[in-house]
C-alpha cells in the first residue's frame, strides 16, 4: 500500500486538467492525440546502447585492479589495536561514569580486547581479497 505522502503526491496530479496541445504558426492551440505525442517522443529518444547503468558499473568495478592486501600479522594488529585501544582506554577513563578503578579496568579490558579484534578484521579483509582475486589461501 502506498504511503500517505505517496498518495498525496499522486492526488496532486489529478487536481488539474492537463490538455495535450501544440501551438501552431498562427498561435492557435491544437489538441494532440496521445498516440501522436508518443510517436514524437520515440523519434526524439536516442537509441539504447548495449547496457545501462548498473551493468557497466559492475563490470567496471570487477575489471578494476584490486588493491593488494597484506596477510594479517599479530605485529600489525598490536600496532593498530594498541593505538585504537589506547583511544578507547582514554575515552572510557574520561567519559564514563563510576569509580576510578572501574573506569581503569573497563578501559584496560577494551585496550586488551581490541588487539585480537584488529587481527580478526585484518584476517577477514585478507580472505575477502583472496576470494576476489581468485588466489588460494596461504
Amino acid at each position: 500500500m502506498a504511503t500517505k505522502k505517496q498518495r498525496s503526491r499522486r492526488a496532486k496530479t489529478f487536481r488539474h486538467e492537463y490538455a495535450l496541445v501544440e501551438v501552431d504558426e498562427e498561435g492557435n492551440e491544437v489538441k494532440l492525440a496521445a498516440s501522436e505525442l508518443r510517436k514524437q517522443k520515440e523519434q526524439e529518444k536516442p537509441k539504447k546502447g548495449k547496457g545501462r547503468g548498473k551493468g557497466r558499473a559492475a563490470a567496471a568495478r570487477n575489471a578494476r585492479a584490486l588493491r593488494p592486501v597484506q596477510p594479517p600479522t599479530w605485529r600489525r594488529a598490536l600496532k593498530r589495536g594498541g593505538l585504537w585501544g589506547g583511544v578507547l582506554f582514554f575515552a572510557s577513563v574520561f567519559l564514563f561514569k563510576g569509580s576510578e578503578a572501574s573506569r581503569l579496568i573497563t578501559g584496560g579490558i577494551y585496550w586488551v580486547l581490541f588487539i585480537p579484534v584488529m587481527y580478526m578484521l585484518d584476517r577477514s579483509q585478507y580472505r575477502t581479497y583472496l576470494k576476489r582475486s581468485g588466489q588460494a589461501p596461504k
